[in-house]
């Protein structure tokens, strides 16, 4: 089955997001803001197919990886579908552990599933209200860093409103200056995404976000996007001159969201890309579950 692959636009928006939210596990990978921001650099297109009311996409970036089909996964014409647009053998790329089930389920008996763990690819879930308020004594380390940077500076947390996003614009751009982003791959590819997220922050869905200001001036911020009862989180950065400005930012922005918003229940952190500092950040805050993404080869018997 020949599908029309195009470059994602801001006008996919509204439609694409619509078929997100039908799938049983929303990962972050499949956001619009991720595969809209990253498409240029990751070589992501995108393709709808009538015939199933299902999304298709698929990343040039190292060879050509297809990834998960987005819409409602709940189905029984999995074997049918899968077979059309593979043929006898598939391999899809960050495929969430529910679909991934799902498949196994529907193509018992009709081909062989091999699903590889992906550790890196793992997203992180967190109780919204736990980080929000850092209470009990497992996060005492992390609130006395609150508390001390509370002590120390005299700072504001305030929104992200299209008069702040100029601020935004220079504090990335000085961010990467002292983190290299020109010499490293993921972050220059990273900026790119920010960048084009915040040059066309009205026109992109369910995004909000906050900063951090110490004398008026840009401490930390970060760009998220509201998914029904789960808050996610794409990008978070802090200057090192202020200690604890990530803590401050993660807490005080779950803390203004879930006031805004308090049918909020997770936060999702994303993933670690295994990276062994990272993924020690990420534990600290205690998870209370991951959205599993895996390697799917699929060969029909």
């Amino acid at each position: 089955m020949e599908l029309d692959f195009q470059e994602i636009t801001l006008e996919d928006a509204p439609k694409y997001i619509k078929h997100w939210e039908m799938c049983a596990q929303r990962a972050s990978d499949y956001c619009f803001p991720v595969i809209w921001s990253l498409g240029p650099d990751f070589g992501t297109k995108l393709a709808y197919d009538e015939r199933t009311d299902l999304y298709w996409l698929h990343q040039s970036k190292v060879g050509l990886a297809d990834l998960a089909p987005v819409g409602n996964w709940m189905r029984d014409d999995w074997p049918r579908v899968l077979r059309e647009r593979y043929g006898d053998c598939a391999e899809l790329y960050l495929v969430p552990e529910a679909l991934a089930d799902i498949w196994r389920a529907e193509l018992a008996g009709q081909a062989e599933v091999e699903v590889t763990d992906e550790r890196g690819t793992w997203e992180y879930l967190y109780d919204i209200r736990a980080l929000a308020t850092l209470a009990g004594n497992k996060y005492m380390k992390k609130r006395n860093r609150v508390n001390q940077f509370k002590k120390n500076y005299d700072y504001s947390y305030v929104p992200i409103t299209e008069e702040l996003l100029p601020d935004i614009v220079d504090f990335q751009y000085s961010w990467c200056q002292q983190n290299h982003c020109g010499t490293t791959m993921g972050l220059m590819e990273e900026n790119h995404a920010i960048q084009r997220i915040l040059q066309n922050w009205r026109r992109i869905p369910n995004l909000c976000g906050g900063a951090i200001t110490v004398g008026g001036e840009i401490a930390a911020y970060t760009i998220g996007e509201l998914a029904g009862n789960m808050l996610v989180v794409h990008y978070e950065k802090a200057s090192l001159e202020y200690g604890a400005a990530y803590q401050v930012i993660n807490r005080d922005f779950l803390a203004h969201m879930l006031a805004e918003h308090p049918e909020l229940e997770t936060v999702n952190r994303e993933e670690d890309m295994n990276d062994a500092g990272l993924r020690a950040a990420k534990m600290s805050y205690m998870p209370i579950g991951f959205i599993k993404e895996c390697k799917v080869k699929i060969n029909f018997i």
